[in-house]
C-alpha cells in the first residue's frame, strides 16, 4: 500500500513537473534544465532503493516532499492563472508570481518543521476532575506520553533523553504510554533501551500497542509477527506494564481504581485483536476506570456507549503533526483528534504526541501531557 500511494504521488509530481517544463523552462538555458529535474531524478533514486527493499531514511523523503509540494503549489497557481485569464487576462502572470511566492513560504514552512518545530517539547498540565475517583485518589498525577516513534530519531538519543528527564523530574504517580513506539522495526529501539527503562512513577509505567508496534508497514501481510513479538518482549524488558485487553489495579488504603489497556482499533491486520469486553472483564462497576487506548475513533465505538470509562486517554493522530490555530487537516479524519472531548461523565483527551513518523512539525509541539486528577463534584 505504501509503495502504491509513492507511486501515485511520483505520477502527480511528474504531471506537475511537465507542465512547469513546458510552460516555463524548455527555453531556458541549460544549466536551468538540468537543476531543474534534479528533484525528479531525486525522488526516482528514492523509490527504486524503496523498490529493493532498501531501508530510505524519512528525513530523505522529507526532502523530496518540499520539492514536490513547491511545484504542486507553482502548477495549481499557475492553471487557475490560466483558468481566470479568460475572464481576465492580468490573472495569469499575477497568478504565475503568487505560485513562486507561495512555494517560497512552503519551503519557509517546512525547513522550520524539520530543522526546529518536531524538537521543542512542550508539558501541558491540566488539571481534570472526572467521576467515580475515590477521595484517596485526589491530586493523583498521571503523565501521558503517546507516539514516541523513536525510529525517527535515528541513533539521536538527546531528545529522548531530556524527554525522560523531563517526566522523572515530575516525580509521577503514574506514567502511561498510549502506542506506537517505533516506525516499522523492533531494532529501532536499540539506542534507547537505557533511556526509556529509566522512566519513573511511584505506580510504574503502563502502556498499549499502537498501529506501527504491529510492525504490518515493513512486511508483507503474514510475516510481521515475529518483529511485533521482539517489539512486545523490549517494551516489557523496559519494565513497562503492557496491557494488551486487559487490565490491574492501583490501591490506595482501602481504595482503587482500575487501568485498563485495549489492543489497537483499525485497519491493517489486528481488527482481531481488540477486546474491549476482555479489558474490562472483572472491573466492578462501581470502580474508576482509566483506559489507554491508542486510536481515539474506537471511544464513541464502544467506549461511550459502554458507559463505564470515566477518563479513557489516547494518541495515533499527532494532529497530523500541522497545526494552524485551532485548525488540523486530521480533523478531516477524526472526530477525536486532539485535545479533551466529554461525553456526559465519561472525558477523552488525545494527545498530540511526543514524536512523529516523519522529522517535521509545524504550529504543534511535541507534548508531555500531565493530568492532576479531583473527584468530580456532583
Amino acid at each position: 500500500m505504501f509503495l502504491l500511494f509513492i507511486i501515485l504521488f511520483l505520477v502527480g509530481w511528474l504531471s506537475a513537473d511537465l507542465y512547469l517544463w513546458f510552460s516555463f523552462v524548455r527555453h531556458a538555458a541549460v544549466i536551468w534544465k538540468i537543476l531543474y529535474w534534479l528533484p525528479t531524478i531525486y525522488f526516482g533514486v528514492l523509490v527504486i532503493l524503496s523498490i529493493f527493499g532498501v531501508r530510505v531514511s524519512m528525513t530523505l523523503w522529507l526532502i523530496a516532499m518540499i520539492f514536490c509540494l513547491q511545484q504542486i503549489v507553482c502548477t495549481a497557481c499557475s492553471l487557475t492563472g490560466r483558468l481566470v485569464a479568460l475572464a481576465w487576462h492580468p490573472a495569469f502572470p499575477i497568478l504565475n508570481w503568487t505560485g513562486a511566492i507561495l512555494s517560497v513560504v512552503v519551503l519557509v514552512v517546512m525547513l522550520y518543521g524539520m530543522l526546529t518545530g518536531w524538537k521543542y517539547l512542550n508539558v501541558k498540565k491540566i488539571e481534570l476532575p472526572v467521576a467515580e475517583l475515590p477521595a484517596s485518589f485526589d491530586g493523583y498525577r498521571v503523565v501521558h506520553l503517546s507516539d514516541l516513534h523513536v525510529g525517527t530519531h535515528g541513533h539521536h538519543t538527546d531528545y529522548i533523553d531530556h524527554l525522560v528527564q523531563t517526566v522523572n523530574n515530575m516525580q509521577p504517580d503514574l506514567i502511561v504510554f498510549t502506542g506506537d513506539l517505533v516506525n516499522i522495526y523492533p531494532s529501532e529501539l536499540d539506542p534507547f533501551m537505557t533511556a526509556l527503562g529509566s522512566l519513573t512513577a511511584t505506580d510504574g509505567v503502563m502502556s498499549v500497542m499502537g498501529n506501527h508496534d504491529y510492525c504490518v508497514y515493513g512486511h508483507k501481510e503474514g510475516l510481521w509477527k515475529e518483529d511485533c513479538a521482539e517489539v512486545i518482549a523490549r517494551e516489557r524488558a523496559l519494565g513497562w506494564t503492557l496491557l494488551r485487553n486487559e487490565h490491574c489495579f492501583i490501591h490506595r488504603g482501602q481504595d482503587s481504581i482500575a487501568v485498563a489497556g485495549v489492543e489497537y482499533c483499525g485497519g491493517l491486520h489486528t481488527d482481531s485483536f481488540v477486546d474491549f469486553p476482555a479489558a474490562m472483564q472483572g472491573i466492578a462497576d462501581s470502580t474508576f476506570v482509566l483506559l489507554l487506548d491508542h486510536n481515539p475513533a474506537h471511544w464513541k465505538m464502544e467506549v461511550v456507549p459502554d458507559g463505564r470509562i470515566a477518563l479513557t486517554l489516547s494518541g495515533h493522530t499527532h494532529a497530523a503533526q500541522i497545526k494552524i490555530g485551532k485548525w488540523s487537516p486530521a480533523q478531516w479524519l477524526y472526530k477525536e483528534w486532539g485535545g479533551l472531548y466529554q461525553e456526559g461523565n465519561q472525558k477523552l483527551y488525545v494527545s498530540e504526541g511526543c514524536g512523529g513518523t516523519v522529522p517535521f512539525r509545524f504550529g504543534t509541539k511535541p507534548e508531555i501531557v500531565v493530568y492532576t486528577l479531583h473527584p468530580a463534584k456532583p
